[in-house]
């Protein structure tokens, strides 16, 4: 797993911002209604008030510190700390397995959300929302929960916190069992044998 070292980077006012000790959230996709930043830092906004110990990425287009937008809903749940917005990024690999969750906090309009299987391929658990495919490639392996449903979101958050924290060996399981459902199910090697299936049969 890539060294937690290799997220430092600029928070939300400018900052560095060394995101080594706490439970590491992450969302990747641009700003944009469908993605539902806001649902999320409301979510994010009750987890807080239960447990702090966790700090949050957010990642992709126009998600940085100019997005006053964004900044406003960070500072009206005093997120700034823990936060940071690290905008459109190349090293997408490194990040997915910097994380301890990807979250993917759609409220509409997916399809096959690729970051959830990149994310799993990475090993990293998923936590969604129930919108295209996406809890057709978590399956088991994450948490699925409805769409523009901030406590849901925020209790999937704390269920996957207290199970890496109390439950070590769980967690190595899930992790493990992410990768081999993307490796199962969803890989190249799995369509290309499937279409021939269908064709060739």
């Amino acid at each position: 797993m890539t060294c937690r070292s290799s997220i430092q980077n600029e928070n939300c006012d400018g900052s560095l911002n060394d995101l080594n000790s706490k439970f590491l959230l992450g969302t990747i996709g641009r700003f944009n209604p469908q993605k539902d930043h806001v649902g999320l830092l409301k979510s994010l906004d009750l987890v807080k008030r239960r447990c702090s110990e966790f700090s949050a990425v957010l990642i992709g287009k126009d998600i940085t510190s100019n997005n006053l937008f964004l900044m406003d809903k960070i500072k009206k749940i005093e997120f700034e700390d823990n936060i940071s917005l690290l905008g459109q990024r190349t090293d997408i690999a490194t990040i997915m397995n910097s994380l301890d969750v990807h979250i993917l906090s759609s409220s509409f309009g997916e399809g096959f959300p690729n970051v959830v299987a990149e994310a799993m391929a990475c090993g990293t658990p998923c936590i969604t929302t129930d919108v295209g495919d996406a809890a057709i490639i978590v399956g088991d392996t994450g948490w699925v929960v409805p769409p523009k449903d901030p406590q849901a979101l925020a209790n999937a958050i704390l269920e996957a916190m207290e199970e890496k924290q109390n439950n070590p060996q769980a967690w190595q399981a899930r992790k493990q069992a992410c990768r081999e459902r993307i490796i199962n199910n969803f890989s190249i090697e799995k369509m290309v044998s499937s279409y021939h299936q269908v064709w060739f049969n």
